[in-house]
């Protein structure tokens, strides 16, 4: 009687069991965390979706920018054409140094005074200019950054608008205007070379 009985048991015992494997269990902190993925996921989501304040804020600029259009002509106004020419330097690619040597050597009967009494030319370089003063200032710490000494100045070009460029120099030589443009260049920063009157 008891291989019976324990044969019964073996067989209840094999029944519940198979049952059990039949269906899917996860641990506890499977769940928990597959609900924290899909509560994260449902939140990011929810940030994606404009508000209705966000709406409302758009359309009312889109209502305020076709009011101005109806009230202005539809003529672009473009004034660089004008600035650019007005602000226009043109500066020589040779060294100073070596042209006044050049003019010497090729006339000898010119007095060498004539070339120590003109000045040096002094050059600026302009990294930026920006119509925000905070886009200027995060540029001259970039600079500062990487060991140049920048300024800003404030500038005020036709039509009222001002301009913050962001310089450096003067530089008297070749050689210290040259590595400041290669520190500029190595920042993926276009330089503008300038020359002072």
């Amino acid at each position: 009687m008891t291989s019976r009985s324990n044969n019964s048991r073996r067989g209840a015992s094999k029944s519940k069991t198979t049952g059990k494997s039949a269906g899917v269990s996860l641990p506890n902190w499977a769940w928990l965390l597959a609900g924290l993925v899909i509560g994260v996921f449902a939140a990011f989501l929810a940030g994606l979706t404009p508000s209705a304040k966000d709406v409302r804020t758009v359309a009312e600029q889109v209502k305020s920018s076709s009011g101005d259009d109806k009230k202005t002509d539809h003529q672009p106004v473009f004034d660089f054409y004008t600035l650019l020419p007005e602000s226009e330097v043109t500066v020589s690619i040779a060294e100073p140094a070596a042209v006044a040597t050049k003019t010497q050597s090729s006339k000898p009967d010119q007095k060498p005074a004539a070339t120590t009494t003109s000045k040096p030319k002094k050059y600026l370089l302009q990294a930026g200019s920006f119509r925000s003063a905070k886009d200027a200032e995060r540029l001259r710490a970039q600079l500062l950054l990487e060991g140049l000494a920048p300024r800003v100045e404030k500038v005020s070009v036709g039509g009222g608008e001002t301009w913050h460029r962001v310089q450096l120099g003067p530089f008297a030589d070749r050689v210290s205007l040259q590595s400041a443009q290669k520190v500029l260049a190595s920042q993926n920063i276009d330089s503008l070379l300038l020359q002072l009157k």
